[in-house]
């Protein structure tokens, strides 16, 4: 017997299991593709005698069940009463000659490269060991009992939800697309996350600059000018200018100011622009819708707009559009507030682009307790709750 703690000694364990034995029996909570030991399990798939993987959490990857669709000694746990979670490998010559990796891993690539795992290793020689193998041998053959097989059109709908659902593993994880991160916070130790609806407000109202009045005012502002027109391109030169937050002579009540939540007065290309009613622009902003849920899909679709008129890294100006069309869900990013909201939501700065302020900021936003529960008690607290995302401006704003 002996015990593995390195991903790479674990790795080497079962590359050399895989060679040394001609029939494997295993049972393992998740699997997934592009690891050593999956390209040397598909070189030697005529040894598979039974595998059983599970799904829950969409955790297993769909290129793994796609390479063992046709291979009857291939089967799925896909509805488990609690969670399907053993991680069992049986490597099997005869009943003299076998090995057993029983403990933390699953069949997973980062099984074998990052993560801190714990595995023993059964043979004949150890203690009680034919007791262990017909144990072993039982356990898997009742999860085998209970698994199925997957068919096409399954795995292409199993395909859509792993997607859909990858962005939570991967917070989950410290994964930023295929970019391990090692300084984000884990999300339940992001101070802004936890904080409750009515510290939230608490905090809105007592911010150090700027009017609450004329914050809301300004949100009030741009609610009616979105909600008058069928496209931003529709609006005035002045209207425009009033949402892309640069100098404007919008007529409007005294006190509320155009730079509030993000001023883009010294982006001259964007103020350039925004004057001449560039039409990708409006065309960005029109899939954003006014009502509704706000997907990922409606903000790439506005970047890609976005992109055709600022093709480089533009994501203050973006964002500052974004927010004041749905300040509910997006937040203008600025040289005032980009610092302190990164340290709150413990996210890498120097990470921020288009694709990282929807994971770090929009998602950690969605999963926030303020923002899930809002329960305002009167009007002002009903204008904060339509505005709740853009007024994290007013807590970290710093001068």
């Amino acid at each position: 017997m002996k015990i593995i703690t390195t991903p790479n000694k674990l790795e080497k364990e079962f590359l050399k299991s895989l060679d040394n034995y001609s029939n494997y029996y295993w049972t393992t909570a998740w699997a997934s593709s592009k690891s050593e030991p999956f390209k040397k399990l598909i070189e030697n798939n005529h040894k598979i005698s039974k595998i059983v993987v599970g799904i829950h959490f969409y955790q297993t990857h769909p290129e793994f069940i796609e390479t063992f669709l046709d291979n009857k000694n291939v089967r799925f746990i896909k509805q488990p009463s609690g969670t399907f979670h053993p991680k069992l490998f049986v490597f099997f010559n005869n009943s003299q000659d076998w090995k057993i990796i029983l403990g933390s891993a699953n069949f997973t690539k980062s099984a074998f490269t990052e993560n801190t795992e714990i595995s023993t290793v059964i043979t004949p020689k150890d203690l009680n060991s034919n007791e262990v193998l017909e144990t072993t041998f039982s356990f898997i053959e009742k999860t085998w009992n209970d698994a199925k097989y997957f068919d096409k059109k399954e795995l292409e709908d199993y395909k859509t939800v792993w997607k859909n659902q990858k962005p939570k593993r991967d917070s989950l994880s410290g994964n930023y697309g295929n970019t391990k991160i090692t300084n984000n916070k884990p999300i339940h130790q992001a101070s802004i996350v936890n904080m409750k609806w009515n510290d939230f407000v608490e905090n809105v109202k007592n911010a150090e600059y700027h009017s609450l009045n004329a914050r809301i005012g300004v949100l009030d502002v741009c609610r009616e000018l979105f909600n008058k027109s069928n496209s931003f391109s529709d609006l005035t030169k002045d209207e425009r200018k009033f949402i892309a937050g640069v100098p404007n002579k919008l007529n409007v009540k005294e006190g509320i100011e155009w730079a509030y939540f993000g001023s883009m007065k010294g982006n001259g290309k964007f103020n350039k622009q925004i004057g001449e009613n560039n039409i990708e622009i409006s065309n960005a902003l029109d899939e954003i819708p006014l009502f509704g849920q706000i997907t990922k899909n409606h903000f790439n679709k506005f970047i890609v707009h976005f992109k055709n008129v600022f093709p480089g890294k533009n994501l203050i100006t973006a964002s500052r559009l974004l927010a004041m069309k749905r300040p509910d869900v997006f937040v203008c990013l600025s040289s005032k507030n980009k610092t302190s909201i990164s340290q709150n939501f413990g996210i890498i700065k120097s990470r921020l682009d288009y694709e990282s302020y929807w994971e770090d900021i929009i998602m950690r936003i969605y999963d926030s307790e303020w923002w899930l529960n809002p329960n305002p008690k009167d009007n002002i607290e009903k204008k904060i709750s339509q505005g709740r995302s853009a007024f994290l401006d007013a807590l970290y704003y710093e001068e």
